[in-house]
């Protein structure tokens, strides 16, 4: 069985149908009674829902101990009385677990501009926390599943110095997947100790190479957020710098395992797509290209029918603004067979190519020749499906 965040002491969760979602598990909550630092990353959506700002909020002030997540309402464009839900679903969480309302986040996911069902949340509530805290973070992954096909789970561990440090995470994800997160929530636990300005810092970071590297239809959320937890098992070397990079590597092995599993799930998606692009003037302009491919509609149907036609990968390359861009100098391949060199097109295997782009796990490498920038971008090819599930979707 795979691993997930309850497998790390201190932690506790799990999910529950509570009817928001009807027929399917829909609510779920976290908790590290011990916490000792606790970090957010949250959509940069303008229209952010009410559990988002919520959360913002208290995270600036306090000491973040538990998390309620629910599925099939984002709570989002709600006004007035969708902030005094949020507020509330802390407060009942808080009086079931024995805990401040401060020290209490909210994550809502789900369809916009509808209220929260609070007779349902609340029941759901006293259901789900009324008994002793378990170790289930398989029901918590499941339960705040929207479109999602499967629950995503990552785990990590690594000797740092004397000590088996940890880092686990759960998420949910497939449709309104975007740069600067997507309908995505993460939450990520650790068994290490670190304070919340150092765990946020480091949060960060990560979140910018890996959750922020996806896209699935370029539309951002009102609603992403990642949160981690620290539950101070081990004391950790933060003043190492060689023990921190260590973390920080865990920590990304974690995110990226969950960011992949996102992309590969995303809404009608049939293969995973990497496009990496080497050798940018800088990393900016590396990201920028890489997500410009991805966003692509050309590039993502083609890979759907595993058509290896480079100019639409040509063309998304030249359309980027603000880069730095020599066509004379560029190279283009699938799965490392090279299709486009020194801006002209090679002979290669065609059949070779086609069988690459069958495969569910397609890479395109792209080669500026200009510096050392280089970014990787992950995302899903675009199909028929897609059209299907959002237009029932409601």
């Amino acid at each position: 069985m795979m691993k997930t965040i309850t497998d790390i002491y201190g932690v506790y969760a799990d999910g529950i149908a509570a009817g928001i979602k009807p027929g399917k598990p829909d609510l779920a909550y976290i908790y590290v009674p011990k916490v000792v630092g606790a970090a957010g990353v949250f959509t940069t959506n303008r229209f952010q829902a009410a559990c988002v700002q919520y959360t913002r909020k208290v995270m600036k002030r306090h000491l973040v101990k538990a998390v309620i997540i629910n599925a099939g309402n984002a709570n989002a464009a709600t006004g007035d009385l969708g902030m005094k839900n949020a507020r509330l679903t802390a407060q009942k969480a808080a009086t079931l677990l024995g805990i401040l309302p401060t020290e209490v986040a909210v994550a809502s996911t789900g369809i916009i501009g509808v209220q929260l069902p609070m007779d349902k949340m609340e029941s759901g509530l006293d259901r789900l926390l009324s008994g002793p805290p378990t170790h289930n973070g398989e029901a918590a992954a499941t339960a705040i599943m929207t479109t999602d096909l499967v629950p995503k789970h990552a785990f990590a561990e690594a000797k740092i110095g004397k000590k088996i440090f940890q880092v686990a995470g759960i998420a949910k994800g497939s449709g309104m997947i975007a740069p600067n997160m997507a309908t995505m929530l993460g939450f990520i636990t650790t068994n290490a100790t670190l304070d919340s300005p150092t765990l946020t810092r480091v949060l960060k970071e990560v979140v910018a190479d890996t959750f922020n590297q996806i896209s699935v239809d370029t539309d951002t959320s009102t609603n992403d957020m990642v949160l981690a937890f620290a539950t101070g098992e081990h004391q950790f070397p933060e003043t190492d710098k060689a023990a921190m990079a260590q973390f920080k590597s865990l920590l990304y092995d974690v995110c990226c395992d969950l960011a992949k599993a996102i992309a590969r799930d995303g809404e009608g998606a049939t293969k995973l797509i990497e496009v990496e692009v080497v050798r940018a003037a800088t990393r900016s302009d590396a990201t920028a290209i890489a997500h410009s491919v991805m966003n692509s509609p050309l590039v993502k149907t083609a890979i759907h029918g595993a058509d290896p036609n480079w100019g639409r990968i040509v063309a998304a390359i030249g359309k980027t603004q603000n880069v730095k861009l020599n066509p004379e100098k560029v190279d283009i391949s699938f799965g490392g067979i090279e299709v486009f060199k020194n801006g002209s097109p090679v002979s290669f295997d065609r059949a070779a190519v086609v069988a690459l782009l069958k495969h569910p796990d397609v890479f395109i490498q792209i080669d500026l020749k200009l510096a050392t920038g280089s970014a990787k971008v992950w995302g899903c090819d675009l199909t028929k499906g897609y059209i299907d599930i959002n237009t029932e979707y409601s």
